[in-house]
């Protein structure tokens, strides 16, 4: 007897057997036991869930002799005739090969005559989203109003292409994706009754990577059974399905972080010498990242993220390491490596250039390594780690000029009047044009008083999204060219959708506009307030003190610093 496919061996025979479609199995069951059996049903769902094979069950239920609680014996002569497909009153159709109208017409026609064995004469298309626009117009009719003893089953993995005429004639149902612990189960199960021991990471691996589809979850196990050995391991089915452990990916990462570009060499040479599908590599390389971003955002990963604890652990430290900006772009990076494989004739290339990037904080002219130099000067802005550019400093301020107190030195003559400053000195510079008043000084802090026409000004450029994700929030001047957007201590959604790169430029080309000069936006929760306003005091001291430097130099005045 020529060997028969796991995936065929072990379909289900009986409702009980069916893998998490509780919802469909209950109703159908409950059919078969009142009679009440409708014309037409309607099985929707992603590819392996189960479509095909309930609508078979369902078949032999409503045409058995002694049906048990809803479900065939498949032991009478007309479940075994199903079976066997000896009984022609049950067709299976599939119409990606039978979608014209001429195919239509012929059951339209058989429709009329009675079964020649069975109770129903049943009729089970299969991907019937195929059909021609014809031929289900000429389905219509037979579908709406069908002879008593005609039932139809039709089953689809995109509902969404049928003609609302059809799904309003029909039952529908839809079946979900099953979920990895349920597909587990019945992969352990299917391998203890072929003879081979499946360690739980391997099952467990297989069931993720089914995503959801428990056929193809069986047809990789049956893959994994054909390499020979009694026992499949967890680099048995790496190997079949052509992937890397996460291990592997993790050392890649690191070396990523270390910015070792030796490394990296090492490991794609690796990847590529175990013949390892690179495009499968990447795709994985993007989903670690994503994990990363979990572990960084979530207390409790493991209930998201599917993986060995030692490995999740690994993951934590990792995240800890990476700014949320570094994973964010490393993604981007990735995802957009993966389209261009499908182009690349040499796709090692791609893939080494695009992991020497993720290396650097970013290349003239990338918006994601842009993004990642910003939030880094940002983090050392906050921490005081920069110094000002000497070219934008006052002449004649000297360093440790900086203490809050300043007096004039005792040899000062205090009463006598201060020299007449020449023209262009800095008694002039200091004073601006503007009705005589001193500027504010660029380190202060005070509530931005146009921001609600701001809002408006960005609802009527086109962005109601991010003016409703901006209506709770006030602003508030940092300096001359620098502007805060506070955000109360609960939305944080709110700030980071605000904090996008697209969006910060919207805000500070809006904000610039209104205020005549270049400025900057920084998203502050409530909390970073306190910090900002030392900081600008901060700034206030230290500038306050570099003018009066400045202007005691230039008027020949002594000047001391005291220490307070």
């Amino acid at each position: 007897m020529s060997y028969i496919a796991l995936y065929r061996k072990w379909r289900p025979m009986v409702f009980e057997d069916v893998v998490e479609q509780e919802h469909v199995v209950r109703t159908l069951k409950n059919s078969v036991k009142t009679g009440r059996i409708g014309h037409a049903y309607l099985f929707c769902g992603t590819r392996g869930t189960g479509k095909t094979t309930v609508a078979k069950i369902f078949s032999r239920a409503i045409n058995c002799k002694s049906p048990v609680d809803g479900d065939p014996c498949n032991r009478c002569e007309i479940c075994t005739g199903i079976l066997s497909g000896g009984i022609l009153d049950v067709m299976e159709i599939d119409a990606a090969s039978n979608n014209s109208v001429d195919n239509i017409r012929e059951i339209r026609d058989e429709v009329v005559y009675t079964p020649a064995q069975a109770t129903y004469k049943v009729y089970i298309i299969d991907e019937v989203h195929m059909l021609s626009a014809g031929a289900f117009n000429a389905l219509l009719k037979t579908l709406e109003e069908p002879p008593r003893h005609v039932v139809f089953l039709l089953a689809t993995t995109e509902p969404h292409k049928l003609p609302a005429t059809i799904l309003s004639r029909c039952q529908r149902f839809d079946f979900k994706r099953i979920t990895v612990d349920s597909i587990k189960q019945r992969l352990e199960k299917i391998s203890a009754g072929s003879a081979a021991i499946l360690d739980k990471e391997a099952a467990r691996l297989i069931a993720r990577l089914s995503d959801g589809a428990l056929r193809d979850a069986i047809s990789i196990l049956d893959q994994c059974i054909s390499l020979g050995g009694s026992k499949i391991s967890y680099e048995d089915v790496l190997s079949v399905v052509g992937m890397v452990n996460d291990y592997f990916i993790g050392e890649v990462i690191d070396a990523v972080g270390r910015k070792d570009i030796q490394g990296i060499l090492k490991l794609v040479e690796k990847l590529v010498s175990e013949g390892k599908d690179m495009s499968v590599f990447v795709s994985d390389l993007v989903q670690y990242y994503r994990n990363l971003l979990v572990c960084k955002f979530t207390s409790k990963p493991s209930e998201i993220i599917e993986a060995p604890p030692d490995m999740l652990e690994r993951m934590k430290k990792q995240a800890e390491a990476l700014s949320r900006e570094g994973i964010i772009n490393s993604m981007k990076e990735l995802s957009a490596l993966e389209a261009a494989f499908r182009w690349a004739g040499h796709p090692r290339v791609l893939l080494e250039v695009a992991l020497m990037r993720l290396c650097e904080d970013g290349l003239p002219g990338d918006n994601a390594g842009l993004e990642q130099r910003v939030a880094a000067l940002e983090r050392k802005l906050e921490g005081g780690n920069i110094a000002m550019p000497a070219d934008l400093q006052y002449a004649g301020t000297k360093a440790g000029n900086s203490s809050p107190a300043v007096s004039a030195a005792p040899g000062a003559n205090a009463g006598a009047p201060a020299a007449e400053p020449e023209a262009g000195c800095a008694a002039a510079e200091s004073v601006p044009a503007t009705g005589g008043k001193p500027e504010k000084p660029a380190g202060g802090v005070k509530e931005l008083e146009i921001w609600g026409e701001i809002l408006e000004e960005i609802k009527a450029e086109g962005k109601p999204a991010l003016y409703m994700h901006l209506s709770e929030t006030k602003a508030v001047e940092i300096g001359k060219n620098l502007v805060g957007v506070i955000f109360d201590s609960g939305n944080g959604f709110n700030r980071m959708f605000a904090s996008t790169t697209e969006n910060m430029d919207i805000m500070e080309k809006v904000i610039a506009k209104r205020l005549g000069r270049a400025i900057k936006v920084k998203c502050l929760d409530e909390s970073d307030m306190a910090g900002e306003k030392a900081q600008a005091r901060a700034r206030e001291n230290d500038e306050f003190l570099e003018t009066a430097q400045d202007l005691a130099n230039r008027l020949d005045v002594p000047l001391d610093i005291i220490d307070g």
